[in-house]
């Protein structure tokens, strides 16, 4: 009889303490920021710069459901005039149209800052995702936000996945694409 008590008294106190962990874990935030960069293999290529300068946001997806992938990035910099905002969407679906975002359930950070962070991780994901970084800019800190005038991107290929620098743009006469500047890595064994 005494055991039997223990054993309920014990099986009472694991599930008082997964009633109070099981909702923390429900709201823990999609990405972690992380002390280390994203492990990427060997380089195997280097592409063009590619200059956007109508688009307002980058995104970057993967199509294969073969592996799992994991989409880290971070704010590296930047030289601008303006205040600076970074808005990081996720979506579980191909890519939208240039300068078409997701809806704001899709919003998963917004930082308003162009001083370099720690890396950010999202967790792996064996399904098709997009992920969206908007770039965005306002002149006071009562002025509204308004989007970049520009993106610039270059891109290379490691042996397990891609990294993009990033680039945008906050001045319409398009000068020098450095005013908000990051850097993602998107890794996918092959």
């Amino acid at each position: 009889m005494k055991r039997r008590g223990i054993v309920y008294g014990f099986l009472g106190a694991i599930a008082a303490a997964l009633l109070l962990i099981w909702p923390l874990a429900l709201s823990a935030p999609a990405q972690q920021s992380v002390g280390g960069s994203p492990p990427l293999g060997d380089l195997e290529r280097e592409y063009e710069v590619l200059l956007m300068p109508t688009a307002t946001a980058y995104s970057v997806y993967t199509t294969s459901t073969a592996a799992p992938h994991q989409v880290w990035y971070r704010v590296s910099g930047g030289d601008a005039l303006f205040r600076q905002r970074l808005r990081v969407y996720q979506e579980n679906a191909g890519p939208r149209p240039i300068n078409q975002l997701p809806p704001d359930s899709e919003l998963r950070q917004e930082l308003t800052t162009n001083t370099p962070t720690r890396w950010f991780r999202f967790p792996s994901e064996a399904d098709v995702f997009t992920y969206y970084f908007e770039g965005d800019n306002r002149l006071t800190a009562s002025s509204p936000w308004r989007d970049a005038f520009g993106v610039k991107v270059k891109r290379s290929r490691f042996s397990n996945g891609n990294l993009y620098e990033i680039s945008f743009e906050d001045y319409e006469g398009l000068d020098d694409y450095n005013d908000l500047e990051l850097e993602v890595a998107i890794l996918q064994p092959a």
